[in-house]
C-alpha cells in the first residue's frame, strides 16, 4: 500500500527506500551491506543440465541448445550472462531515472554477441568467450531524448555487471575431489 504522504513512488520504486538503503551504504563503509557477498552454487543434473541456487533461494536451470548436445532445458550459460548484464543495468538505470523523477512508460534492454565456439571446443586457439555485447535501449519516458541519453552515460560505469565483465577480474578455482567408493561384489 503507498503511504501518500511518506512514500515517494517514481516507476515502481520507492524513493525513500532507496535513499535509506544508501543511507546504509554510506553509515556501513566495508560491511555486509557496503560490500555485500554473494553465492551461487550450481550443481550438475545431467547432460549439459545444471541448477543453481543463488544467495537468496533463487533456482537457475541451464543447459545447452541440442545443436550443441544439450537437451534445452534451460537458459544456457550464455544467455545468462547477457541476462545478468540487462537486468543489473536495467536496474541502475531504473533507479537513476526514478531519483531524477523521469517517468518510464517502457524500458527494454536487447543484450547480444557472439561466442566463439571453435576455440570453445578447441579447434582453433584465440579466445572462447564473446567478442563482442551489444545493448540496444529501448526506452519511452516524459523527459528530452538529451536527458535519457546523458544519465545512461553517467550511470552505466556503475552498474556493477557490465563493469565485472570490462575489466579483468581474477577468479580462484578450488577442486574439491572425492573419489569413488569401491563397489565390493559378492563371491
Amino acid at each position: 500500500m503507498i503511504n501518500s504522504t511518506t512514500d515517494i513512488i517514481v516507476n515502481g520504486l520507492d524513493l525513500k527506500r532507496i535513499w535509506a538503503a544508501l543511507d546504509s551504504i554510506k553509515a556501513d563503509d566495508k560491511g555486509d551491506i557496503a560490500n555485500p557477498g554473494y553465492r551461487a552454487t550450481v550443481e550438475w543434473d545431467s547432460g549439459f543440465h545444471s541448477t543453481t541456487h543463488t544467495t537468496d533461494g533463487q533456482v537457475v536451470l541451464s543447459d545447452e541448445p541440442k545443436r550443441y548436445g544439450g537437451e534445452e532445458m534451460g537458459a544456457t550459460p550464455e544467455d545468462l550472462l547477457l541476462a545478468a548484464v540487462g537486468a543489473c543495468l536495467v536496474n541502475t538505470y531504473i533507479a537513476a531515472l526514478s531519483a531524477a523523477r523521469i517517468h518510464v512508460e517502457s524500458l527494454r534492454m536487447n543484450v547480444s554477441g557472439r561466442v566463439n565456439f571453435r576455440t570453445a571446443f578447441g579447434l582453433e586457439a584465440g579466445t572462447p568467450g564473446y567478442e563482442n555485447i551489444k545493448i540496444v535501449v529501448d526506452i519511452q519516458t516524459d523527459a528530452p531524448e538529451e536527458k535519457v541519453i546523458a544519465l545512461m552515460e553517467k550511470v552505466f560505469p556503475t552498474a556493477p555487471i557490465p563493469d565485472t565483465i570490462m575489466r579483468p577480474v581474477p577468479i580462484d578455482v578450488e577442486i574439491v575431489h572425492h573419489a569413488e567408493a569401491t563397489a565390493t561384489h559378492a563371491s
